[in-house]
């Protein structure tokens, strides 16, 4: 009894070690323990745009559409382009709980709690509209045969402005004022009119009346120049969404943005500026933007 005992416990013993082998200590079966769930961030910010506004602010989901569609998002940032103060202000009215930007455009005359204008600062465009103008009409060195004209309506702020640019880099350049009404078919005649002073450079304010200005030099194989070309509306409008984000909304009055806020640079230059002036006009833009260059 006592050998058949052995014999069981040996084969006992060999499913661990063997039958007559050293025993052998299992190894432990490793558990996985699964990592505790993160905890869900909070939901991107919607921010309506209506009209050609791009943005792209981490925290946000852009929803393009109409002012109508887009009511009663958080944010809604709406372009001067398609929509002037008074309707945006209708739109906020509607819509309290929204709030809304009208980019490119001061709303601060419609007083309203819940909407702000983010406005450039046209007279800092105008003067780079200016010393682009320099560069292009002399190459930086313009004898005082070289002309540069401002047609549009009677703005001596803007026009003024855009001397003192010209002069910076052009100081023997004449400036020529060549005021008309705001109807496209007058601008284009006073872009003509400056065109036959002597005028290589045309430089008008926006809208269509600058459209047609500057057509009009276009039509004369000559340079042309609006002050959007030089105003960054994109970058305003994603500080605002940026603000937004953080929780922080304006409303009844204007955020005023100007060259250090890095929404006035070159937008756009005309293809008719040669290709050695573009690139210091722009180099000199950037030494303006940047502080290097009062």
């Amino acid at each position: 009894m006592r050998l058949i005992a052995a014999i069981a416990l040996c084969c006992t013993l060999a499913a661990v070690s063997g039958c007559g082998g050293r025993m052998q200590a299992k190894a432990p079966t490793a558990t996985t323990v699964a990592a505790p769930a993160k905890e869900p961030g909070p939901p991107p910010l919607a921010v309506g745009v209506v009209g050609p506004i791009q943005i792209d602010v981490p925290g946000t989901r852009v929803v393009h559409g109409s002012l109508a569609r887009l009511g009663g998002l958080p944010l809604l940032l709406v372009s001067s382009e398609v929509a002037g103060a008074a309707t945006v202000a209708g739109a906020a009215a509607g819509h309290p709980g929204s709030h809304y930007a009208l980019v490119g455009a001061s709303a601060k005359a419609e007083h309203r709690s819940n909407l702000t204008g983010v406005v450039i600062r046209e007279d800092q465009a105008a003067r780079l509209a200016g010393l682009v103008a320099g560069y292009a009409a002399g190459d930086g060195s313009a004898p005082e045969s070289t002309r540069v004209a401002w047609v549009g309506p009677e703005e001596r702020p803007l026009a003024g402005a855009a001397v003192r640019g010209l002069h910076s880099v052009a100081p023997r350049a004449t400036f020529l004022r060549q005021w008309t009404s705001k109807v496209p078919a007058r601008c284009k005649e006073g872009a003509l009119a400056a065109i036959g002073r002597g005028a290589t450079v045309v430089i008008a304010h926006g809208g269509l009346c600058a459209e047609a200005a500057v057509n009009a030099a276009h039509e004369q194989g000559l340079v042309g120049l609006e002050l959007s070309d030089f105003e960054l509306p994109d970058v305003a409008a994603g500080w605002i969404a940026s603000e937004a984000e953080h929780g922080i909304y304006h409303g009844g009055d204007d955020v005023v943005f100007g060259l250090r806020s890095g929404a006035l640079g070159v937008r756009r230059l005309d293809p008719r500026i040669p290709a050695a002036a573009a690139t210091r006009a722009r180099a000199a833009v950037q030494e303006i933007v940047g502080g290097l260059r009062p």
